[in-house]
């Protein structure tokens, strides 16, 4: 990609997908996890997840690819 220039899906990999969830009304998430593409170093308190393609990581979580405007 080009610096400055928002990314182009035919050269730009996603690379990881974070994701949050909380209960309404409480003060602490109930998951935290990391999606992403190849290996990545522990995160502490939140679950890593790796894939081997851009695919399957974002088919993964209902993030699917049939509806890329999550």
């Amino acid at each position: 990609g080009v610096p400055g220039v928002f990314p182009e899906p035919q050269t730009d990999p996603v690379i990881a997908i974070a994701a949050v969830a909380l209960r309404q009304g409480a003060r602490e998430p109930f998951l935290r996890v990391v999606f992403t593409l190849l290996s990545c170093a522990p995160l502490r308190g939140a679950t890593v997840r790796s894939f081997q393609s851009e695919r399957d990581l974002l088919q993964v979580g209902g993030f699917g690819v049939k509806n890329p405007d999550f």
